[in-house]
């Protein structure tokens, strides 16, 4: 939860907030007044010297500080000035140094003491405040808005660019941020840059050790939402477990590429990755945590001395999302989960390992999982001392209450198999199965192709006969001849009486 105040604190400031036309007015004062209670709402201490101008407002000697005590860290945005222009409209347009230094300090206990520098620069920055106190909206423009490491000591030991760097670099900058601080606080931003390059790495003058990673990304975009209630902490997560806390968003691009290395004494491991559209949407309040991330047409190749092959994959569609609650509930809550791995196809070269003679099919493959259900927490997972009781009696956390597998699919090899059910559990039962609250529902069952692809395993000397007949009863006992040709299906149920059914056979 810091990083993600810190991160939107940098926000506010680095990428100026934003937002459109108002007929309302505001002075310079007041979008001072409001950029230091935004940043004082994420954690930040501020102080600056004022200076009233013809036109608006000067603002020099500016420290803005965040203090993380538990890690004894710090972090410390430091500039020479601030010009704030009153533009006789009602906007006022804010002024930044074209390089502002971000240090932070950081000494954990039993851990390496870190000093670093970070350069924010900026190219053509422009800002415009309107609206009115209480409700400010800042619209922004950039050529080019950049972090570079510009300094690092490491237990006091300076280390040097040529042994570490990193930069990080959006072009063609547009956004808007809406604050709103009437009671508490609402921060609403939507940004857009035409593409980001980072590079990387780092060299171990004492060893051969060395690794660097580069690569670039189009079409970034960020739209985004958070709610900090009146006297919320960001170092304190016992305020996120009080509530009024809420944070929502989407993110992603629309094209990427990475190049990295890695330098051992046993040689160099290099590879690439190729993505298309990367989307991320994100939830968070006092109630539940909500996760959801897609990508398109990914590839990933490696290779490297301790690989007998290089690796060369690809996926046309990866997904995964979760739904889980995080606070103590009386009631079952929703909770999901999806894993998506769609149109998998790897090189002609990993293939001929295991099945030179091209016996099976190579088809894109495809994993597919998704499930929704309830649970009932019995702690609120944001709440330390809660937590901290639950790991000292060994408590349960919560117990399952209900699932649904509304999908599964893995189609790979030429077979496919496909499910689908739905199950109660009932927690004052632990004893028919052992110590498992007791299920209560069915699961449907297909099953396509198995035996041809058994047939070819055997052909191949992957499968003995011996092994094959036990897999074919095996798969008798439980299913039934399916619609088609070298198909099967079964219903598996567990009724109240515990009992499990397979086509309507009991088996236990």
């Amino acid at each position: 939860m810091r990083r993600i105040a810190r991160l939107s604190s940098c926000s506010v400031l680095a990428f100026a907030l934003s937002g459109g036309a108002s007929f309302a007015e505001v002075t310079a004062p007041q979008v001072w007044d409001g950029l230091e209670a935004a940043l004082q709402g994420f954690g930040y201490s501020v102080t600056a010297t004022e200076t009233p101008t013809g036109d608006g407002l000067d603002v020099t000697d500016v420290v803005m500080r965040f203090d993380a005590p538990e890690d004894n860290a710090t972090v410390e945005i430091s500039f020479e000035s601030i010009d704030l222009v009153e533009n006789g409209d009602g906007s006022v347009s804010m002024t930044f140094p074209a390089s502002m230094p971000i240090t932070i300090d950081a000494a954990p206990e039993g851990e390496e003491a870190v000093m670093m520098v970070l350069d924010y620069g900026n190219q053509g920055l422009e800002l415009v405040v309107s609206g009115e106190p209480g409700n400010m909206t800042y619209t922004y423009s950039a050529t080019q808005l950049s972090i570079s490491l510009a300094e690092l000591e490491i237990d006091g030991t300076p280390v040097a660019r040529e042994e570490a760097r990193f930069d990080f670099i959006l072009d063609n900058v547009e956004g808007t941020t809406v604050t709103a601080t009437t009671t508490g606080a609402e921060f609403t931003q939507n940004v857009e840059a035409a593409s980001a390059r980072y590079d990387f790495a780092f060299n171990d003058p004492e060893s051969d050790d060395a690794a660097l990673v580069s690569g670039s990304m189009a079409g970034l975009f960020v739209s985004s939402t958070t709610v900090l209630p009146e006297g919320f902490d960001p170092t304190d997560a016992q305020s996120l477990a009080a509530g009024g806390f809420a944070a929502r968003g989407t993110m992603g691009y629309t094209a990427g590429e990475m190049q990295f290395a890695a330098t051992e004494p046993a040689g160099t491991t290099s590879g690439t990755t190729r993505t298309g559209t990367v989307r991320l949407e994100f939830a968070m309040d006092s109630d539940a945590l909500r996760y959801d991330v897609q990508a398109t047409d990914q590839a990933f190749t490696l290779s490297g001395p301790e690989m007998p092959l290089p690796l060369d994959v690809s996926m046309a569609e990866s997904a995964f999302r979760v739904t889980a609650p995080i606070a103590k509930a009386d009631e079952p809550q929703d909770m999901a989960f999806g894993l998506t791995l769609r149109g998998f196809e790897m090189s002609d070269l990993l293939w001929n390992v295991f099945d030179p003679g091209a016996a099976l099919p190579r088809d894109p493959a495809t994993i597919a999982m998704d499930i929704t259900g309830q649970v009932t927490p019995f702690f609120n997972l944001f709440d330390p001392e809660q937590m901290a009781m639950l790991e000292a009696t060994g408590g349960t956390p919560g117990e399952l209450n209900a699932l649904t597998l509304n999908d599964l699919t893995i189609d790979a090899a030429g077979a496919k198999l496909g499910g689908s059910g739905s199950f109660t559990f009932d927690n004052d039962d632990l004893q028919t199965f052992g110590g498992f609250p007791r299920p209560n529902g069915e699961i449907n069952v297909t099953l396509d192709g198995a035996n041809s692809l058994i047939d070819k395993l055997i052909a191949m000397g992957l499968l003995t006969n011996e092994d094959a007949m036990g897999a074919r009863m095996m798969m008798s006992m439980f299913a039934v001849p399916g619609e088609g040709q070298d198909s099967l299906k079964s219903t598996l149920t567990i009724n109240e009486q515990g009992h499990v059914l397979a086509n309507g056979m009991r088996i236990q």
